[in-house]
């Protein structure tokens, strides 16, 4: 998924957002650094979202059932993919909702796995911990044979 689609998940669903986390307009558009104005432009469909005010309401309103129902378990994750070719880390995964993850291929306790919405994959370790991601299918599978290798 690129910044584009990603865009065009969260400006639809911008006042929806608004209305489930029960905030104002105006303290929506405080929280993600825009004027009234621009906020009531954008939810009327009349003003384009910037890449930057998408990432903040994908960080600041991560826990949204919303965003979550379009975007997977952790937005972030799919803001993380648009930007960055591959990453690598040992960041712990928090719950990962079965049904946005698809299980490609697994070795021991590692885990390949596609992304249902974005399309990206991931290396899932012990402890549910990430150790790699990236869009590119072939990359992740090279990535996923080097675990595969490490523990022969």
């Amino acid at each position: 998924m690129n910044k584009q689609q990603i865009t065009d998940l969260v400006l639809p669903r911008l006042k929806l957002i608004r209305t489930e986390m029960n905030y104002t307009q105006d303290q929506m558009a405080d929280s993600i650094g825009v004027s009234k104005k621009t906020l009531v432009q954008l939810e009327k469909g009349r003003q384009e979202l910037s890449w930057t005010v998408t990432v903040a309401i994908c960080a600041i309103y991560r826990e949204s059932a919303l965003l979550r129902s379009v975007m997977g378990d952790d937005p972030i994750e799919l803001v993380e993919m648009a930007v960055h070719p591959e990453i690598h880390s040992g960041r712990m995964l928090v719950g990962g909702a079965v049904t946005w993850w698809t299980d490609v291929g697994q070795w021991q306790h590692y885990k390949l796995q596609q992304h249902t919405a974005g399309g990206h994959y991931r290396i899932v370790g012990e402890g549910n911990q990430r150790l790699f991601s990236t869009a590119d299918k072939e990359k992740a599978l090279l990535e996923f044979k080097k675990y595969m290798d490490i523990m022969m």
